[in-house]
């Protein structure tokens, strides 16, 4: 294929948004559903997926991708050779973070209705804000964290938030509950809490379709990261998991990959997983009491080269640290273990007894 071209075909149902190969891949009849990858490229995952539905002349977009020069011409270049008309297209962001809502400002500018659920806006308000950098700066610094690494950490993860207020995107909300139309289909606003704290799905329960954004994963674990020390993600992820598995999904449309068989079986075995990795870090707590936060964060079973840590990407080292300080939030909030501030200003773990 030239250098530039693109709409080509790739098999049934399916069109080339480039000559990298990313596609926009019809992967449901009814509803109507295309996937479109776009292009992930400070992660260790390979890309993010915006989901459209179509019926007839109306659309839904769920998820918006993350912003960057290639995917501003992929994502509308989907929408271009779906035929999709931006004054009867909405889009709906399952929440706060760059790769699922980066590209909104473009499809809102082209006419396409922004609409975000009352959860997202809390959270964008709350997580895109410079005191929200500064309180984790300090809570990391309070696990054992270095100041130098903590502003890092912090910075990196800070980056990819979204506020559509002080970016001057327009939008308007939904409360859970709320039904969005989409020509004949009628999807339910589902709260996904966990990932972030006002993350929500979008549920069909005629065809038992869910949008699900990063409320499970088949490529890997979500990333559970703290959002206030006293909180419980875990927690809140693991309850999160409890009700998906019980929904009956049969089509789970993902924030990343593609559904890899039963998403109730996922459910339950990342819940189990959760579970497993808090017991390691109560394990390690037993063993060796009165440990750090930071100190901790090799305890729990991660696969990373701990041993080259300052070589490892800032972004990756911010999941490791942020969700290993969820779970020590989720041990204190379960009782099992107790948090003691000591006189350095940096808290300790012991097992309750």
């Amino acid at each position: 294929m030239a250098s530039g071209e693109w709409g080509c075909g790739c098999g049934a149902d399916c069109f080339t948004l480039d000559e990298d190969g990313f596609t926009c891949r019809k992967v449901l009849d009814a509803p109507e559903v295309w996937r479109v990858e776009l292009l992930m490229h400070d992660t260790f995952l390979p890309s993010v997926n915006a989901f459209v539905l179509r019926d007839g002349a109306d659309a839904l977009v769920v998820d918006a991708g993350t912003s960057d020069d290639f995917n501003d011409t992929r994502l509308m270049r989907a929408l271009l050779g779906l035929g999709v008309d931006p004054e009867r297209t909405t889009l709906f962001c399952t929440h706060a973070h760059m790769d699922h809502a980066g590209l909104a400002r473009e499809l809102a500018e082209a006419g396409v209705r922004v609409v975000i659920p009352e959860g997202v806006l809390g959270d964008m308000r709350l997580l895109a804000v410079p005191a929200w950098r500064d309180e984790m700066v300090a809570r990391m610094r309070a696990e054992g964290v270095s100041e130098a690494e903590s502003a890092e950490l912090a910075d990196v993860i800070w980056d990819h938030a979204v506020n559509f207020e002080t970016e001057k995107i327009a939008f308007s909300t939904v409360r859970a509950g709320d039904v969005l139309r989409c020509g004949r289909w009628g999807l339910e606003v589902v709260p996904t809490p966990g990932h972030t704290p006002g993350q929500c799905a979008l549920w069909e329960p005629r065809s038992r379709t869910a949008f699900l954004g990063d409320a499970v994963l088949f490529l890997c674990s979500t990333c559970i990261g703290f959002w206030h020390e006293g909180d419980d993600p875990i927690g809140e992820q693991v309850a999160t998991l409890g009700r998906l598995a019980e929904m009956g999904v049969e089509h789970a449309f993902l924030g990343h990959g593609l559904q890899e068989g039963s998403v109730s079986e996922r459910c339950l075995a990342n819940a189990a997983h959760h579970g497993r990795r808090s017991s390691r870090a109560l394990a390690a707590i037993r063993e060796t009491p009165g440990r750090t936060g930071y100190d901790l964060v090799p305890a729990m079973g991660w696969r990373a080269p701990f041993d080259r840590w300052s070589e490892t990407p800032a972004l990756t080292r911010w999941f490791l640290v942020s969700e290993s300080i969820a779970h020590l939030d989720h041990l204190v909030a379960t009782g099992a273990a107790r948090r003691e501030p000591h006189a350095s200003g940096v808290h300790r773990y012991f097992a309750a007894e």
